[in-house]
Order: structure tokens, then sequence, then C-alpha cells
């Protein structure tokens, strides 16, 4: 059965239907106008569905936004890290900052000098704990142990140690250490990897 999109009513047909109607029988005039209303213009009678609002349309305002700023993280009053964000936004009602536009970090020993430093393109301070979470193109390097390398990584104020649960992969001088979980201190002298570990030896360099 043809539907009203399929239907099509010549002007012709529509006029000689006014003269004979409109001469004869005035009341079935008002008729013919609805029905042809109805046929011709069918969009006019269907119902416009409200605009639906975009995604994150809702989504908190920040209370502070800054570029290129330096943050300080201690614990029992001595310096722990510095953290260099290319964009920081804070939300004081969840007491959050958060970096977008990449972020530097550098981690301290006891004594002052430099543990290691870490990269990655997105990070999430927690205010009230001081502890840092990143992620995306997550590197960590440390001058003792190598270069770690993940998607995403926290590091636990209160107890200096940097964790995921994410495939991680340890590169040193000599060796490839692959798996999933980890745990260590900032330095990485001492680390755990959870699951599937793998590893394998790099060839000494020979002199040219």
């Amino acid at each position: 059965m043809p539907t009203t999109h399929d239907l099509h009513v010549s002007p012709r047909l529509i006029l000689h239907a006014f003269k004979r109607h409109a001469r004869y029988r005035p009341w079935r005039l008002v008729v013919v106008i609805v029905l042809c209303a109805a046929v011709l213009f069918p969009a006019a009678c269907q119902p416009v569905d409200p605009p639906v609002p975009e995604e994150g349309a809702q989504d908190a305002l920040p209370d502070q936004e800054a570029w290129n700023t330096t943050i300080y993280l201690s614990r029992d009053g001595r310096q722990e890290a510095t953290i260099r964000a290319g964009h920081r936004l804070y939300f004081s009602e969840t007491n959050v900052t958060v970096i977008d536009e990449g972020i530097h970090v550098e981690f301290f020993e006891e004594d002052g000098s430099l543990a290691s430093t870490l990269e990655a393109e997105w990070g999430e301070i927690d205010g009230q704990t001081h502890n840092l979470r990143v992620r995306g193109g997550v590197t960590v390097h440390s001058t003792e142990r190598g270069t770690l390398e993940t998607d995403s990584l926290t590091w636990l104020n209160a107890a200096n140690l940097i964790v995921t649960d994410a495939a991680v992969r340890l590169t040193g001088d000599t060796d490839v250490i692959a798996g999933d979980g980890f745990e260590a201190d900032p330095g990485m002298r001492g680390y755990i990897i959870r699951r599937n570990i793998k590893g394998r030896f790099l060839p000494d360099e020979q002199p040219q």
C-alpha cells in the first residue's frame, strides 16, 4: 500500500475538485481543502523531537586554570616530587587537579638527589592524598635501573611507591624485562613485576 510520500496529486485535479464542490456543496469544500493539506504537507503534522544535549555539556567547570606551571609535592616536610604541567585545571568540589597537555615529573631521594623522571600525556593529582595518577605514553627513567614504559601509572605519596596493573616494559643496560603489574620505589632500585614475566639479555656493545 503506498505511503503518503508515494502519493502525487496533480494541481489541475485539485482545482477541478474545488470548482465542482464549490458550485453545489459548499460545506464539502472545507473537507477537500483539509484533505489536500494533509496530503501535500504531511511533514507539518509530524511531532518535533526536542534537541538532545551534547555529551559533556553538564560537566563541571574548573575553578582555576593555568598554563606552564610547576607544582611541588611533599611529605613530612620533605619535597618528594616536582610536577611541570603544560595545562592545569583545578576543581575545588572534588579537590582534584587535572593536567591534560603533557606532564613532566621529577622524583627525589631523601637526601634531595634526583631519583627518576616521569613523562606522560595526562595526569591527575588528588588534593587530599597527593597521589598522582598518569596515563598515555608513560615513561619513567631512573639513572640506576633504566627506563620503564607503560600505559598508566600511579604514584602513592604516603608509601612513596609507583604502581600499575597495566603491561610494563623495563629496559636496563643489559636486559629487557616485560610483564603485567608493577611496583617499585621511584628510583626503581627494588621492583616487583607481578604476572606474565618475560625477559632477555641485551648483547654487549662491541667497540668500533
